[in-house]
């Protein structure tokens, strides 16, 4: 487990040791030579390849600038490395004192995308680096992948903006780009998928172009309209969906009354909440779409066991691996304002920080006493009273899941009721904050003042229907497809509830 503080190096750190680890095997002396990138063309040789070139794309897809890092991990992952390793009495006939470990395969689980980052950012920050990496590539591969990318640069985009001319761990984003279309080619996307892939992205570009108001013409004050018209056309054309498809998945809702459909309009706001929405949703299920595709081309040698809907890989369990799991969690994040993933984020922290104790403190107390050694106070280095304040029966997340229950639930009722029922918890600030919707909490590694603003709606996750068929009719593959399996386990998900 690798641990540390946001920009600490705990991603690089990773990258090193699953390096060493999928590659020492032939830096043995007994080993006749080690092979280079060439060699590495089949087998066991092209899983550790792969591996080792998944480290561009998860890096083009899941980091981005921060205030505290220019090359953030977004997203938490857990990467199994399964070895098969040889029986120690054909080691002793192959005349090795040490058997050999060669790397079966691989499978990686990834948590908390922020999902935020591809619709709004602070100052001083960039979203996704593959946003600015595809804004930087060759003229004619941007028209070659849509027509509409042609001239354009970050700021022809509200969600990306500026920072174009950053240089990230030494490398422009123009760099980048060949960078991660070389890695993407090794795991077979080229061609026509790489196009959808990358339209996927440009989609989301230019959904965050899109502006809403009033109908000025339509004597219902309450219907929206998209303002933005240019925007809109180009958008159907990216996306291969109608306009008016579009329009109205994003400014009306459809509500099932007594089986009878009856369409309400949205205000702008409301139509903007679609927008970003539909555009967080897309970006998670494009992630989801390449840990898939890893997942796939690292499992072990046979690769006949088929991905879960959640990307993991079921490796080959005909045979017994050795496993070495390395996991690559967020750092503890203080920003100057704190939102939904930054609790979620610390949340995992604290829950680490509490392992680690018990593992390497409580369980050796007993014993230290018993031997006479000195030991110091466990209070300074126990959060056992954090941990209660967030998942106790009575702790925010339970109150937070408790609130998105409710018709009319709000992150003003939400906060008002933690600092109502948790009011004698020292771990919890209540004043002076600026807001109703602040809290603040003194987690282990120091004070965070939270803004609760849009806690139950990203808590809650869930996409409107309308907005899900939508992007089902896209005629960009990678889109219809991941939405269709997104249909198909939220109609799951309510036949098994039913029962």
């Amino acid at each position: 487990m690798v641990s540390g503080e946001s920009g600490a190096g705990k991603t690089e750190t990773v990258k090193i040791v699953m390096s060493h680890l999928v590659t020492a095997e032939w830096t043995r002396p007994t080993e006749s030579s080690v092979p280079t990138a060439k060699d590495l063309i089949k087998g066991r040789e092209m899983t550790v390849h792969r591996l080792l070139e998944s480290n561009p794309i998860f890096e083009a897809f899941g980091n981005a600038k921060t205030v505290r890092n220019d090359n953030s991990s977004r997203f938490g992952k857990f990467t199994r490395l399964r070895f098969d390793v040889e029986g120690a009495r054909h080691a002793r006939v192959a005349g090795r004192t040490v058997p050999r470990c060669l790397l079966a395969g691989s499978a990686c689980t990834t948590y908390l995308l922020e999902k935020s980052r591809v619709v709004g950012h602070s100052p001083g920050e960039r979203t996704y680096h593959i946003f600015h990496q595809l804004l930087a590539a060759p003229e004619n591969e941007k028209v070659a992948i849509w027509e509409g990318l042609g001239a354009t640069q970050p700021t022809s985009f509200v969600c990306v903006g500026d920072g174009c001319n950053d240089l990230i761990d030494g490398q422009s984003d123009a760099d980048g780009w060949q960078q991660t279309i070389k890695a993407l080619l090794v795991f077979g996307i080229h061609g026509d998928e790489l196009r959808d892939l990358m339209r996927a992205i440009c989609v989301i570009m230019q959904l965050g172009n899109l502006t809403f108001e009033f109908n000025p013409d339509n004597d219902n004050q309450d219907q929206t309209y998209i303002a933005s018209r240019d925007d809109l056309h180009r958008l159907g054309d990216v996306m291969g969906v109608a306009i008016e498809t579009i329009e109205h998945a994003l400014t009306e809702r459809v509500i099932k009354v007594s089986g009878e459909e009856i369409k309400t309009g949205l205000s702008p706001a409301d139509a903007r909440g679609n927008r970003d929405a539909l555009s967080k949703e897309l970006y998670a299920r494009t992630f989801d779409f390449l840990v898939r595709i890893i997942n796939e081309k690292t499992s072990d040698l046979n690769h006949d066991s088929p991905a879960d809907d959640t990307g993991s890989q079921k490796l080959n369990q005909r045979k017994k691996f050795s496993e070495i799991s390395l996991l690559d969690i967020f750092g503890f994040e203080r920003f100057g304002v704190n939102q939904f993933e930054q609790l979620c984020i610390n949340y995992a922290n604290e829950r680490l920080q509490h392992q680690y104790v018990l593992d390497n403190f409580n369980e050796v107390k007993d014993e230290y006493k018993t031997e006479g050694v000195e030991i110091f106070d466990f209070s300074k280095v126990d959060n056992s009273t954090v941990l209660l304040l967030l998942e106790g029966k009575m702790g925010i997340i339970t109150s937070l899941n408790e609130e998105c229950k409710r018709p009319k639930g709000n992150d003003a009722a939400f906060v008002y009721k933690i600092k109502t029922m948790l009011a004698d918890c020292d771990k919890l600030i209540q004043g002076p904050l600026d807001f109703p919707t602040q809290f603040g909490i003194d987690h282990f590694a120091g004070h965070v003042d939270y803004d609760a603003s849009n806690f139950v709606e990203r808590n809650t996750d869930k996409l409107p229907d309308d907005l899900v068929q939508c992007a089902c009719e896209s005629t960009n593959m990678t889109i219809k497809m991941e939405f269709q399996r997104l249909s198909s386990s939220v109609q799951r998900a309510i036949s098994e509830n039913r029962r």
